[in-house]
């Protein structure tokens, strides 16, 4: 990316673990046998991308798991004793504790512990982010995505909001990260180092493999190491800012504060009236 692009791009969001490949990191036996059944299930249902940073028993009867899914992104997972059901996200007593934040800062790396921010505040970082612009830069309304170009759920997401992309009603700042499957940090990186940025996003959006969950784009043979670096300070970026999944949509909204949707949004018709 040219250091041109780089200021443009600059100054311009549950997702399922729908992971490949077994990296040899996955396992590496400090698991405890009691906590094997639940540590399988994860790293089954993430392909083999899962590693296991610690294991313990919770107050609710659950096991959790400190669990990395790729350098730099990492969460909190419970699962049941026998390990055949898993569960993600805050972990509440009656009184309103929440020890999921506690579990995070004990046993996550050092500023991994996903924290409360509002809208406003993500939107104050938007500066630190690498993102491109698709659509018209006058277009009245105007979101932010947060989106790894693997995710079936940003797939799904660009479905719906594309058209009203070609309608000129609205912009889509594009902040790419990759972090679902092995090939989505070269498929982002290699978005970012196309001369035409956009239209790279729309190629791997076009010819999506939603059996696989496998966005269409090649990475590049020899991508720039300036991208991948981007994709990675986008995805600490995203981390910082406690956006555990994609896609997540940032937007104004018609009072003129800052909104956000995490996930895909099911009315989009409904979802479109709320972007100011």
């Amino acid at each position: 990316m040219s250091a041109k692009l780089k200021r443009t791009l600059a100054g311009g969001i549950a997702s399922g673990l729908l992971l490949i490949s077994a990296p040899a990191w996955a396992t590496d036996g400090s698991v405890p046998q009691a906590f094997q059944a639940g540590a399988n299930t994860i790293v089954k249902m993430s392909k083999g991308q899962a590693h296991i940073l610690k294991s313990w028993t919770t107050p609710a009867g659950l096991y959790g798991y400190a669990v990395q899914i790729a350098p730099g992104h990492d969460l909190i997972m419970y699962t049941t004793t026998d390990g055949k059901y898993l569960f993600m996200g805050g972990l509440f007593n009656a009184d309103g504790k929440n020890y999921s934040v506690e579990y995070g800062r004990k046993y996550l790396p050092a500023g991994a512990v996903p924290h409360p921010v509002t809208p406003a505040q993500v939107a104050s970082g938007l500066k630190d982010t690498t993102n491109f612009i698709v659509g018209n830069p006058k277009a009245r309304k105007t979101i932010w995505m947060v989106a790894d170009p693997n995710c079936i759920f940003c797939h799904k997401a660009w479905q719906k909001l594309y058209p009203y992309v070609q309608k000129g009603d609205l912009s889509i700042h594009m902040i790419p990260v990759g972090f679902l499957k092995p090939s989505s940090l070269p498929k982002a990186a290699t978005i970012l180092a196309s001369k035409e940025p956009a239209n790279a996003w729309a190629r791997d959006e076009k010819g999506f493999n939603d059996a696989a969950e496998e966005g269409s784009l090649t990475p590049m043979a020899n991508i720039p190491q300036e991208d991948r670096l981007e994709i990675q300070k986008n995805g600490q970026w995203m981390n910082a800012h406690g956006i555990s999944g994609t896609p997540f949509l940032l937007y104004k909204n018609p009072a003129g504060g800052w909104s956000a949707t995490p996930g895909m949004p099911e009315n989009v018709k409904l979802f479109m009236e709320q972007v100011g």
